[in-house]
């Protein structure tokens, strides 16, 4: 075949070549109809070569053999080869060794294959693969085409994982739904179990043997009253109560629970250091975040049994806050189960993140964790390696003299007066309790089972009553409003609302309107006796 060299010398070229045409005059009745015809398969040419460069994704064409023809430039760019180097090769060099044709998991439609780029990385791609056929069915060649799937495959794992933290945030809000809805009326039944217990003990002799019973049931109630303010502040992510205290003694009974409930293939060792030094922190949630180390730790060691160490020290550290060196107590919990891989350390605080198979755990108890050591100006550091097992440290700073809250000592004797109060609850035994308590202390007691009726009964006489304790739900009219009318006509009442729990109101907004105190239920007789007095004294 003559190559064309240009317009005029090319087809005179062309027309000498051509043979069995007859004369050249009959010859060039041919040369028009020939020349279009070229042009017409350059165009044609032309033409499907721009389709194949304008597909976005990458286009393989390979002869019957599997060698490679040319790739287009998405192709090109995909791979990092150019269509010189492709050209003549094995399609085998694009593929990862063993690796066939399959169908993701995140995108079950599409079939996938591991290719792998000229600096050898490797990547997912979507393939679809036809046959190149002429007329008569002959085999030419093959056609693949590829897509990278890597960027929408990672978007599709994170939508899918947000999707997950969606469905996770949902329960918890349900679970600070539920925890609300039903925080109130269990507040008030510990508060009548706990008031009436109270209200015992004082009625005892001194040398009654029945004292300390009663006095545990007083523990057992308080342990119940907060675990319910630890359910509600985490689903409002309030921050709790803390007092000065001695981790030493926590973590023992913790061990008492753990001994009960792990089992005898896991021994524990105890290592927990005698000491006096503080910390400000809130025991229930430091009882949590011993426990889920702990629990943690034993489901790591589950299966085969291992070895749980427990302790406690006082160590100097800095870099935890603008500080610089200060005393820290060190909690460690130590495990000698299969330890953590790299990849998951790196996310074991991230909330719903867990390995545990289904049914074994949320993800969510060492983010609860890592929340709580945090609120506690404190720091958890981890130290893994797999199959040698896992330690926890936990540092909480310990408090000096002069860093300690100064809080107000408890009255040594109930100390009452003969002044009026009108008691407002719609639980009766909790206003039985408040009547007979107060009573005690020689007070003069009116109780009212609602708010429409208080209210109805201080509009009458206004004076009559030189302070209110009133509950915050209840029906007709709730504690808020019935203070807020009361104040409205008598101004500088002294009024305390005590709520098992109401999400509409915080100290701050009762504290606007007037009203002295705001308490959450269950109060402790032995806290309210010195308030009224306080309150009364100073009004």
């Amino acid at each position: 075949m003559i190559k064309r060299t240009g317009n005029g010398e090319q087809w005179e070229r062309l027309k000498d070549s051509i043979v069995g045409l007859g004369e050249r005059s009959i010859r060039k009745n041919y040369y028009p109809a020939l020349k279009g015809k070229i042009r017409d398969l350059d165009q044609q040419r032309i033409f499907f070569q721009s389709i194949l460069n304008s597909i976005p994704e990458g286009v393989l064409v390979r002869d019957s053999s599997g060698r490679i023809i040319q790739g287009n430039p998405a192709f090109c760019r995909m791979f990092g080869y150019t269509n010189e180097e492709l050209a003549g090769l094995d399609t085998d060099l694009l593929y990862e060794p063993s690796s066939q044709v399959f169908q993701h998991h995140v995108l079950p439609t599409a079939w996938c294959r591991r290719f792998v780029r000229k600096d050898g990385v490797v990547f997912f791609g979507e393939t679809l693969d036809s046959e190149i056929r002429d007329e008569h069915g002959v085999l030419l060649g093959h056609l693949e085409v590829i897509r990278d799937l890597t960027e929408e495959i990672a978007m599709l794992e994170q939508k899918k994982q947000m999707e997950e933290h969606l469905r996770q945030s949902q329960k918890m809000a349900a679970i600070g739904t539920l925890a609300g809805g039903i925080a109130h009326d269990f507040n008030n039944l510990l508060a009548a179990i706990m008031g009436y217990a109270e209200l015992a003990l004082l009625k005892l002799p001194p040398e009654s043997i029945v004292k300390r019973e009663i006095g545990q049931i007083l523990v057992a109630g308080g342990k119940a009253a907060e675990l319910v303010n630890q359910i509600l502040a985490f689903s409002r992510k309030e921050t709790t109560q803390r007092i000065l205290l001695q981790p030493g003694a926590l973590l023992k009974e913790a061990l008492k629970l753990l001994r009960g409930s792990i089992p005898s293939t896991i021994t524990i060792h105890e290592q927990i250091l005698a000491t006096d030094r503080l910390i400000l922190a809130n025991p229930t949630q430091l009882h949590q975040v011993v426990m889920n180390l702990c629990t943690n730790a034993f489901h790591a060691m589950e299966g085969q049994g291992g070895d749980l160490t427990l302790g406690l020290d006082i160590v100097e550290k800095s870099g935890i806050d603008a500080g610089g060196v200060r005393e820290y107590i060190r909690i460690i919990v130590a495990d000698s189960g299969a330890g953590i891989d790299p990849a998951t350390l790196d996310r074991i605080f991230e909330p719903y993140y867990t390995t545990k198979p289904s049914g074994k755990g949320t993800g969510m108890g060492l983010a609860v964790v890592h929340g709580i050591v945090e609120n506690h100006e404190g720091r958890i550091e981890v130290e893994s390696e797999p199959g040698k097992g896992t330690v926890f440290k936990v540092y909480f700073p310990v408090i000096s003299g002069e860093e300690a809250p100064q809080s107000q000592a408890r009255a040594a004797n109930l100390v009452g007066g003969s002044e009026s109060i009108l008691v407002v609850d719609d639980e009766q035994m909790v206003a039985d309790y408040l009547k007979g308590f107060l009573e005690q202390l020689g007070y003069r007691i009116m109780v009212c089972n609602d708010g429409l009726r208080a209210l109805a009964v201080f509009e009458q006489h206004p004076n009559r009553f030189d302070l209110v304790i009133t509950d915050q739900t209840m029906p007709g009219k709730t504690g808020f409003d019935l203070a807020c009318a009361m104040l409205a006509r008598r101004p500088g009442l002294p009024i305390i609302l005590c709520s098992g729990y109401s999400s509409a109101l915080s100290p701050d907004l009762v504290a606007g309107t007037g009203i002295r105190e705001f308490l959450m239920k269950p109060v402790s007789l032995q806290e309210l006796a010195p308030l009224i007095r306080r309150i009364l004294d100073a009004s």
